[in-house]
C-alpha cells in the first residue's frame, strides 16, 4: 500500500490546519475474545490466532501512517482514492472494528474534495457502532459546517429543506461531542461558528465562544503547551465573540474583547493583522469614532499581503469617510477597489457616495446594474433605488422597486423584508393610497418593527388630513413637510 501511494503524483505541499490533528477518541484496541466464543455468534468472525490479529494491527498502524504522510502534503484526492470506501478498501479493519479512526481521517479528505455527503454517511457508521466516539460526532458537525462554507465560496444556493436538515444534523452531533468532551476548546468553537456564520444567530453563539475561551484559560501552563494546537481556536473564539457582541449592539464590550485579541495574539498572528485591525475599525465605526476607525482600516489595508483581498476594508473606510462628510476621501477609498472586484455591498456604498455628491442618476445606474446580477442580496439595491426614486419624485417607479424587493425576498427566503414593506407603505402614502398603506403599517406594528420615523408614518397614514394640502391631497411628486424626514 505504501508503494502504491508513492507512485501517485505529488501535489503542491501546503500546511494542514484543522481538526484532523486532534487525538483519536476511539480506542484502537480490539475487544477481547470471550472465553467461550461459541455462545457469542456475532464474534465468530473476529476469533483468530494471535498472529492474524498482529497482522490486522500492523495494517491499522500502516494505514494511519500512510494517511498522515499524505495529509502532510495535502494529497486529499490520493487519500480518497486509496481508502474510500472503507468497505472495499479496508474490509479487514472493518471486521476487526478498527475502521473508526480511519473513517474520521478519510472524511476530512472527502470534505477537502467537496464530497461532504459521503463524509457524513461514512462517519454516521462510526457513531452508530460507537456512540461515545466524540471525534466522530465532532467530525460530522465539521463536515456540515465545511459544506456550507464551500457553498458560500462557490455561491451555491442550498435548498431550504436540505439546509434545515444539515443544520439540525450539525447541531445534534456538536452537542453530543461537547457532552462527551466539554473541556474541548475546538468543539465549542466550531459549534459556535455554525450558529454565527451559517445561521447568523450571534446570541446562541456567544455562550459557546465564552466556553471555548474559559476552557483554554482554565488549563495550566503545562496543559496549554501540551494542547498548543487549540490555542488558535482560543484566539479565534475571542475574535468571533467580539463580532457577535457587535451584532448584539454591545459595541463597548466588543471593543474590550478585541483589545484582548491584540494583547494575547501579539506577534503570533493566529489572526492575520489585517483582520484584527479591520475588526477594530468596524467596532470604532459602530461607536461613531470614525477618525479612529479610518486609522485602523487604512492600517489593515496596508498590512495586507500581496494578492490578499482588501475590498471589504476600503468599503468600510469609504463609509466612514462618508459619515465624516469627507466625500473626496470616501471616493478615493472606493476607487482603491477595482471596478471588476466591486461586489454588491461595495456598489451600495458607491451609490451612497454618488447620491451625497448630488449625482443621483449615476447612483441609480450603479444600483440597477448591481441588482441585475446579484442573486443573494438584490433586495438591498432595490430598496436603495426606491429611496432615490422617492427623492426624485418618481413615486410609481419607487413603488415598483420596493415591491420587487419584497417579491425577491419572498421567493428566495420565504419572508418579506420588513424594511421593504416599510418603504412600500411610504410609497403608497405618497401616492395618496392610504387604504393600501394602513394594513402594511398595522402588520409591521404587530411584528414590532422599529426604524426611524416608523411611528410618524403610522400617524400620517391614520390621519392624512393632518398634512393635506389646500386641495386636500397628500400625494404628488413633492412630499409634504411632515414627510421629509422619511426620505
Amino acid at each position: 500500500m505504501e508503494n502504491t501511494a508513492r507512485k501517485l503524483e505529488l501535489h503542491t505541499p501546503a500546511k494542514v490546519v484543522g481538526h484532523i490533528n486532534l487525538a483519536p477518541q476511539a480506542s484502537p484496541t480490539p475487544e477481547p475474545v470471550p472465553e467461550h466464543p461459541e455462545v457469542d455468534d456475532f464474534l465468530d468472525g473476529r476469533v483468530s490466532p494471535d498472529w492474524q490479529g498482529d497482522l490486522v494491527r500492523r495494517e491499522y498502524d500502516r494505514t494511519l501512517a500512510e494517511i498522515a504522510e499524505l495529509q502532510a502534503e495535502n494529497r486529499w484526492e490520493d487519500i480518497v482514492a486509496l481508502f474510500h470506501p472503507c468497505e472495499e478498501k479496508l474490509p479487514e479493519l472493518i471486521d476487526a472494528g478498527l475502521d473508526g479512526d480511519v473513517r474520521v481521517k478519510v472524511s476530512f479528505a472527502l470534505c477537502k474534495t467537496k464530497r461532504h455527503e459521503e463524509a457524513i454517511a461514512s462517519l454516521q457508521k462510526v457513531v452508530a457502532r460507537d456512540s461515545r466516539n466524540s471525534l466522530a460526532h465532532y467530525s460530522i458537525g465539521y463536515a456540515v459546517l465545511d459544506f456550507f462554507f464551500q457553498a458560500r465560496t462557490l455561491r451555491t444556493i442550498v435548498p431550504v429543506k436540505r439546509k434545515e436538515e444539515l443544520i439540525a444534523l450539525g447541531h445534534r452531533h456538536f452537542d453530543k461531542a461537547i457532552a462527551l468532551r466539554p473541556e474541548s476548546v475546538t468543539y465549542n468553537y466550531r459549534h459556535a461558528v455554525l450558529y454565527k456564520d451559517i445561521e447568523d444567530k450571534p446570541k446562541p453563539a456567544v455562550p459557546l465562544f465564552r466556553q471555548a475561551i474559559a476552557n483554554w484559560r482554565g488549563l495550566s501552563v503545562e496543559d496549554q503547551q501540551r494542547c498548543h494546537q487549540q490555542r488558535p481556536k482560543y484566539i479565534k473564539s475571542l475574535y468571533h465573540l467580539a463580532s457577535c457582541l457587535l451584532k448584539l449592539d454591545k459595541a463597548r464590550e466588543s471593543l474590550t474583547v478585541l483589545g484582548q485579541v491584540l494583547d494575547e495574539d501579539g506577534e503570533r498572528h493566529h489572526m492575520h493583522p489585517l483582520f484584527k485591525h479591520f475588526a477594530m475599525g468596524k467596532v470604532l465605526h459602530a461607536l461613531g469614532r470614525y477618525d479612529e476607525s479610518l486609522q485602523h482600516l487604512e492600517t489593515a489595508a496596508h498590512l495586507a499581503e500581496r494578492g490578499q483581498a482588501t475590498d471589504f476594508v476600503w468599503e468600510l473606510a469609504a463609509r466612514g469617510a462618508l459619515c465624516l462628510g469627507k466625500l473626496d476621501r470616501a471616493t478615493a477609498c472606493i476607487n482603491r477597489i477595482e471596478p471588476s472586484r466591486r461586489r454588491a455591498y461595495v456598489r451600495w456604498t458607491e451609490a451612497d457616495i454618488l447620491f451625497a455628491l448630488g449625482r443621483r442618476k449615476e447612483a441609480l445606474k450603479v444600483l440597477e446594474q448591481s441588482a441585475s446580477v446579484d442573486r443573494r442580496t438584490r433586495h438591498k439595491a432595490l430598496m436603495r433605488i426606491c429611496r432615490i426614486q422617492l427623492s426624485l419624485g418618481e413615486l410609481t417607479r419607487a413603488l415598483e422597486a420596493t415591491r420587487a424587493a419584497v417579491r425577491f425576498c419572498v421567493d428566495s427566503f420565504g419572508n418579506p423584508p420588513k424594511e421593504g414593506r416599510f418603504w412600500e407603505a411610504v410609497c403608497l402614502y405618497r401616492l395618496g393610497r392610504h387604504g393600501e398603506a394602513l394594513p402594511i403599517v398595522e402588520e409591521l406594528e404587530r411584528q414590532q418593527y422599529h426604524c426611524p420615523q416608523f411611528a410618524r408614518l403610522g400617524h400620517l397614514v391614520r390621519n392624512p388630513q393632518a398634512v393635506a394640502g389646500p386641495s386636500g391631497q397628500t400625494g404628488g411628486s413633492r412630499p409634504p413637510a411632515a414627510m421629509q424626514a422619511l426620505l
